[in-house]
């Protein structure tokens, strides 16, 4: 579907957002996240595209924001992962700032199992893999490689999930977000959602 014939559709929206994503995890769960806060009539995601590499993700985004320049309610968001490839994602940090178009990044490290887990008050995960087990311990349901969708029910806190989220950027103390060893920038975009 292309912009034009979409704009009428979303010209009700008071946010559309164009999300470019390692996987379907995260579109599913924000999805699910907007219809449980009541936003389906104010939130749109368009999916724009989905790939594994943050570098390509990265530069998917911005060769489509060259050619298509948003309304004032619309914007580019970009959700990966570390997944152990802290090479690519300095680089694909890298290339957004630098580049002249407003794209936003919510990145998770380890990965984006970080996310439901804080809703549990579990915030010692060290790796994907460990973080991808304790969440199946949780939510029996999920399965990485099988079923990665994760179960809102089984995720009952979310305002302590934002607060440690919150926690961790403080901590920082402006450095980039991928020098964090635990960083659940998801939070960011779920906020843009709640709050819209």
């Amino acid at each position: 579907m292309n912009r034009k014939s979409t704009y009428s559709r979303r010209f009700k929206f008071d946010l559309v957002i164009y999300l470019f994503s390692e996987g379907v995890t995260e579109i599913d769960y924000l999805e699910q996240f907007i219809r449980q806060n009541s936003k389906t009539e104010n939130v749109k995601i368009i999916r724009r595209k989905i790939c594994p590499n943050q570098i390509t993700l990265a530069q998917s985004a911005i060769d489509w924001a060259q050619n298509n320049p948003l309304h004032q309610h619309e914007e580019i968001w970009l959700i990966f992962d570390d997944d152990g490839k802290s090479d690519n994602v300095k680089q694909t940090f890298k290339m957004v700032e630098s580049c002249k178009f407003n794209i936003n990044i919510a990145y998770n490290k380890p990965c984006i199992e970080i996310w439901p887990l804080l809703h549990n008050h579990v915030n010692n995960v060290s790796n994907q893999s460990q973080a991808q087990s304790k969440l199946h311990e949780i939510m029996k349901s999920y399965k990485h490689d099988h079923y990665p969708y994760f179960d809102l029910s089984k995720m009952p806190d979310y305002e302590y999930a934002v607060a440690q989220a919150k926690s961790w950027k403080t901590s920082l103390n402006n450095d980039p977000e991928y020098v964090s060893s635990k960083f659940a920038g998801i939070y960011k975009l779920t906020e843009k959602i709640k709050n819209t």
